[in-house]
């Protein structure tokens, strides 16, 4: 089982899933939101570790271009101490892995399974991004492009 969710903050704190969420984007340049990221029952990412959604996004994107050549590809978050980590295993798939105060959590995940999960998932949070923030219709694009791109097996 593998889920990835995109989640924003409102302006009380209180996290909206993406398709939920109304105008106004409390800070369009600093969109705070997060991640619920779970494989085979592991809690890869939760709320609590909540960043810029929105960069967040176009880091994992960069992260799917690094594994398209090389076997591993991280990123840490835009503004938290938090890494997150995805290992090519030979034939038995992706780790992915998270790293958070010390603290480890991971699991494995078919290659396919993970793309299309990133892919379903980016592709909502950008397509409602670019309601929801207008002003920045054209960023978003280019990174659902750069997304689906990056997602083709």
């Amino acid at each position: 089982m593998l889920m990835v969710e995109s989640f924003l903050r409102d302006s009380e704190g209180n996290f909206i899933p993406v398709d939920q969420a109304t105008p106004p984007v409390p800070d369009p340049d600093y969109v705070e939101g997060a991640l619920e990221f779970t494989v085979n029952e592991v809690e890869i990412l939760s709320l609590a570790h909540w960043d810029y959604i929105d960069q967040l996004w176009s880091y994992i994107i960069n992260m799917l271009e690094e594994l398209r050549v090389l076997h591993s590809a991280s990123t840490r978050f835009p503004d938290q101490p938090i890494e997150l980590k995805f290992s090519r295993k030979g034939k038995l798939g992706i780790l992915v892995q998270s790293a958070v105060g010390g603290v480890t959590c991971s699991a494995m995940v078919r290659e396919g399974d993970l793309m299309a999960a990133l892919r379903d998932s980016g592709v909502k949070f950008f397509q409602c991004m670019e309601s929801l923030v207008p002003e920045s219709a054209d960023f978003h694009a280019s990174e659902l492009a750069r997304l689906l791109v990056n997602c083709e097996r």
